[in-house]
């Protein structure tokens, strides 16, 4: 059932920079061997590939190109509605495209709103609080110790080991410097000291397919507690990833309920991945939902669903399939060379 097939995406190489950017500007973005995998992973189902990078000349190029329908993997490049920026053109065109419309995608990037709807729908979430400037201290009524981040980034962007903080002093310090580093409101959250899992679901509505959950560990012998996954850990390798994790039946099935919850509490479409985390009393508490989740080589999503026996190449023509079905795609009658 080929088609012809844009592939939005972002490029690591092409990220804007100031000059005085963090070390991890760059890190939601793609390589040029992710893109390339998913083409051609594309192409083996007989579909033609047009190639579409992030950039304002999207709709032209989707003019010329007739394209039936966009495997989008964009993040747009600035603000917490970026995610959304490719996904609303592509509707502007009357063009399907895969996973989740520009509300769900802006929603679930700005996480104290993520956590809002989680709250009122009665997932449970740690209590936070949003900082936006100095005068926001005051009005911070958390218990130590306290995780910051920036609101609106993703792929451990603006996290540090230095983002568990123990007192007022950590606290001022570590939120000032993401507030100048990053520029966007900072989210507080009550630290959970437990273990740290992530769940890959495929589907729509109420037929989901919930993959295996993953548990992310140290390779060090070191406490949940005292394990953050952070920048560093990332970018040195001192994680490792066990799938299925090593957890009792009825903590795996309150895991993959909260992400499940979590998946059509924000009304996600074909893919998500959620991040999941146990208190000191070994329960587990919704952490953020990614409703645009990497697909490189390395990526979380594509390892818990190769644990589901589902290869990289499967994945990518479910995903496809999914978008292709929701948006009443016809089948060709004849394979595009």
């Amino acid at each position: 059932m080929p088609f012809v097939v844009g592939l939005a995406y972002n490029l690591k190489k092409d990220c804007p920079r100031t000059g005085n950017d963090p070390e991890d500007i760059a890190a939601e973005y793609e390589e040029q061997s992710t893109v390339n995998r998913i083409a051609k992973a594309l192409r083996a189902k007989g579909h033609r590939v047009v190639r579409l990078p992030y950039g304002a000349d999207i709709p032209s190029r989707l003019k010329r190109s007739h394209v039936d329908i966009v495997f989008n993997i964009a993040e747009g490049w600035d603000g917490r509605n970026r995610e959304a920026h490719v996904p609303a053109i592509l509707e502007i065109c009357g063009v399907p495209y895969t996973g989740s419309d520009p509300l769900t995608l802006s929603l679930a990037l700005d996480k104290s709103l993520a956590k809002m709807v989680m709250k009122a729908r009665g997932i449970p979430t740690p209590k936070f609080a949003v900082v936006r400037n100095e005068h926001d201290f005051p009005k911070i009524n958390l218990k130590f110790p306290i995780f910051i981040k920036p609101a609106y980034e993703g792929s451990s962007k603006g996290i540090r080991d230095s983002c568990k903080v123990d007192d007022q002093d950590q606290l001022r310090q570590q939120v000032n410097w993401a507030l100048n580093t990053y520029h966007q409101p900072i989210l507080l959250e009550e630290f959970l000291p437990g273990r740290e899992f992530t769940v890959g679901i495929l589907g729509n509505h109420d037929d989901l397919q919930v993959f295996p959950v993953m548990e992310i560990r140290p390779k060090k012998d070191i406490s949940p507690e005292g394990f953050v996954y952070s920048y560093e850990t990332k970018s040195q390798n001192l994680e490792q990833f066990l799938c299925p994790a090593p957890i009792p039946k009825a903590l795996e099935r309150k895991i993959k309920s909260i992400a499940v919850r979590a998946f059509q509490a924000l009304e996600c479409r074909d893919m998500a991945r959620v991040d999941v985390r146990l208190d000191g009393n070994d329960s587990p508490f919704f952490l953020e939902i990614n409703p645009l989740p990497g697909l490189s080589s390395v990526s979380l999503f594509p390892l818990t669903a190769l644990a589901a026996g589902i290869s990289f190449e499967e994945l990518i023509d479910k995903i496809l399939m999914l978008a292709a079905a929701r948006a009443n795609l016809r089948i060709r009658e004849e394979a595009v060379l």
